[in-house]
């Protein structure tokens, strides 16, 4: 439980990265990480940077990026798509 705490600041770090290489494997990473800890993927924020990669002007970063939100919408049953 720890050890996703300590993944948290790179995370956030990599989602902001000038690599979209690194972007759109962060957004997955996002939906994996709510599998495991959503209280924590909610309190850091990550659902809402998530919503700020959809205007990212790399393709495969928004792809990533909407497919993560898909992802926790059906793993959580609500709508956090919002966009």
């Amino acid at each position: 439980d720890r050890i996703t705490e300590y993944l948290c600041e790179p995370l956030s770090r990599a989602l902001r990265d000038e690599d979209p290489y690194v972007r759109k494997t962060a957004a997955v990473c996002v939906a994996k990480l709510y599998d495991i800890a959503p209280e924590l993927v909610q309190e850091r924020g990550f659902i809402e940077t998530l919503h700020d990669l959809i205007s990212d002007s790399n393709p495969s970063v928004v792809a990533n990026g909407v497919a993560a939100l898909s992802e926790i919408s059906e793993t959580s049953g609500r709508d956090v798509m919002k966009i």
